[in-house]
């Protein structure tokens, strides 16, 4: 075997698979330096967390897939059974010899490939404060199954295509795979997705063998290691391998037998995924799902007109959520039905009263109503249900459970989902919660710890877990993913300078954030919308403390005055040291120049209409006039002027 191995490795002097074998190590480089902007940049150690290094590099598997697929070909074409006797000798069983040595070598190539990919996630983790053990375990496995096993994978598809099928026939099959690996192809079953739903979903899934990722990592999940991953990669491995064992022709059949039956076998993980993360490889297909589904069944917003006084939830979770809810209902009238909110996505599988007896109900998707006995009362209802929460998993690598969403029923219609599908978390009343809860990852709750389970009264419950840790940020009690945990440290100096600035107008955030517990999920991209609820007690952050949720508390303390908002965020933008220079410079002019850009949100000011004149009378008065009219202005409780009139008013102060 060791004779065969080094003729193998002589083969590399051949020139095609030389140059391939330099572009493809090349690649790797080339990719993550046009990135990084450089070996040792500073853009890669400070300004990037690791989950985004590693997320790019990991993108783009689909190159050195391909390259191992030429090289598995190029070196294993001279395999075939009639030459075998000439270039590599005789022996029992000697095609499957020189194969088993061609896998060998190939095996090897696919591992330095991935050390190529690899060190650069290394640097990044290794530089980058707050990459936990957890998290390094978490990538070593997304580095076997998103590089290494799909690598591997193509050497073995290379050597199936030496030995079943002639040059340009092979090169046919290469160009192809390569189109089913690709985004082109993931688009056009995007497309289809459409119309053929999940079906689709999983032909896409079986196919795209390379990671395609089309989002940022979500901190608290990682990367997927769901069992379903590596019963696809077991599927094309098992299923190269049954071929190849046949094509050395081997007399024992149970090899090739059990390869086949397992490879059958494998097909089934496509068919039990668990809960669904919408960050896969592949197109967007939950959220996809969740568009259309929200485009024909419209959420509500009905008020209960009972009360909840109780809630004992009992959550089991495995690849999905497995729950029972006891719901202790007063306040409502004698034969009154009651509705209810429970995410579509569970599936109910019993709803009894207190002693046990079915109870008719009538379900429209997230909206329930429960029907009382004739002449009697609702006073107990116990939910059994089981699913998968969409945007809100729950499976057994991590765990995303919001308060305010209907993973527990809910009194009344509420929407679960604002616009483009954005988590909507309803902050209901008060009431007792008890929870017992099992998951195969580590759990952060926000209920204090009881003696079974927890238990505490509270708002809603809000699930976290994963790669999470609960640790000290600023003085607040954060938990968060670790990375992100380092994100709210070096966000946490942006956020006390607006804090600092709106206390010169007056307002007194200080106790903010720090008065209980910050739950803090991965959802930057929504920056957009509201950057935090608040429960009674816990906040559930949508994004690190940034200046966004300092001016949220800003927006709630005036959200009965929207038109002296408009003059208190723009006097906070000149009063903020870090957007000081930004207003400074461009707080005079006709239009908006290309400097404020990404530095100052004027959506909250009411835009350049506002902004412009304010600054035209800082200008012309000095600083300290106009922060001192601002303040009068703010403090009017009987005052009717309009945000524009104020600002006309200080205007023509300022001419005269």
């Amino acid at each position: 075997m060791k004779r065969l191995v080094c003729l193998t490795v002589q083969r590399f002097r051949k020139k095609s698979l030389l140059f391939a074998v330099i572009l493809s190590l090349a690649a790797a480089h080339f990719q993550c330096l046009s990135y990084l902007g450089g070996p040792f940049s500073k853009y890669a150690v400070e300004a990037v967390n690791p989950s985004m290094v590693n997320t790019m590099t990991l993108s783009y598997s689909l190159v050195p897939f391909l390259f191992c697929l030429f090289i598995g070909y190029e070196l294993s074409e001279g395999i075939r059974a009639e030459n075998l006797q000439e270039v590599w000798g005789t022996g029992r069983n000697g095609l499957g010899r020189v194969v088993l040595a061609h896998l060998l070598v190939l095996a090897g190539f696919a591992f330095l490939l991935t050390l190529q990919y690899g060190g650069y996630n290394l640097y990044a983790c290794l530089r980058y404060q707050g990459a936990t053990a957890g998290y390094g375990l978490n990538l070593l496995g997304a580095h076997l199954l998103y590089l290494f096993l799909p690598c591997f994978a193509a050497c073995l598809m290379g050597t199936v295509l030496a030995l079943f099928a002639g040059r340009y026939t092979a090169y046919g099959v290469m160009v192809l795979i390569g189109y089913l690996s690709s985004s082109l192809f993931a688009e056009l079953l995007e497309a289809v997705n459409v119309f053929g739903g999940r079906a689709a979903g999983r032909l896409l899934t079986l196919f795209t063998l390379p990671h395609q990722s089309r989002m940022i990592l979500d901190e608290d999940y990682g990367f997927g290691l769901e069992g379903y991953r590596f019963f696809r990669v077991a599927f094309w491995l098992l299923l190269l391998a049954g071929l190849l064992w046949l094509g050395c022709r081997m007399r024992r059949r149970w090899p090739a037998l059990l390869c086949g039956g397992l490879a059958v076998l494998c097909v089934g993980g496509f068919f039990f995924r668990g809960s669904a993360l919408v960050r896969e490889d592949g197109p967007d297909r939950t959220s996809d799902v969740l568009y259309f589904y929200y485009s024909e069944n419209p959420v509500r917003n009905q008020p209960a007109d009972f009360a909840v006084r109780s809630c004992d939830l009992k959550l089991k979770i495995t690849d999905r959520l497995k729950g029972t809810a006891t719901l202790a209902v007063e306040k409502n009238e004698v034969g009154a039905d009651c509705r209810f909110t429970l995410y579509h996505g569970y599936k109910l599988t019993s709803l009894t009263d207190g002693a046990g007896d079915p109870l008719d109900y009538k379900r429209e998707g997230d909206y329930l109503t429960v029907y009382p006995p004739a002449g009697e009362r609702l006073e107990e209802l116990v939910f059994q249900y089981r699913g998968e929460g969409g945007l809100s998993y729950s499976n057994r690598q991590a765990v995303f459970l919001p308060a305010g969403f209907g993973y527990y029923p809910l009194e009344g219609w509420v929407p679960l989902y604002e616009e483009n599908e954005v988590p909507f978390a309803a902050v209901g009343a008060e009431k007792d919660f008890t929870l017992q809860v099992s998951a195969s990852c580590p759990l952060e709750v926000s209920l204090p710890p009881a003696e079974k389970g927890y238990a505490g009264r509270t708002q809603g419950v809000t699930l976290l877990g994963g790669l999470v840790i609960r640790g000290d940020c600023g003085g607040m009690e954060l938990v968060s993913a670790s990375l992100s945990h380092r994100m709210g440290n070096i966000f946490w100096d942006e956020y006390q300078s607006r804090l600092d600035a709106a206390a010169q107008l007056g307002f007194d955030f200080s106790d903010k954030l720090k008065d209980k517990p910050v739950f803090l999920t991965d959802q930057s991209d929504w920056a957009n919308y509201t950057p935090f609820v608040e429960f009674s007690d816990h906040y559930l952050c949508r994004v690190p403390p940034t200046r966004w949720v300092a001016d949220e508390f800003v927006h709630q303390a005036l959200a009965d005055a929207p038109e002296k908002e408009k003059v208190a965020q723009t006097a906070i933008l000149l009063l903020d040291e870090r957007t000081r220079k930004a207003f400074e410079v461009n707080c005079v002019g006709a239009g908006l120049p290309e400097p404020m850009l990404g530095v100052i949100d004027l959506d909250r000011c009411g835009g350049w209409a506002v902004v412009q004149p304010f600054g035209e009378a800082v200008f012309r008065l000095g600083e300290e006039p106009v922060i001192a009219q601002v303040k009068a202005y703010l403090a009017d409780g009987t005052g009717t002027r309009t945000a524009l009139e104020f600002l006309n008013d200080l205007r023509r102060g300022a001419e005269g």
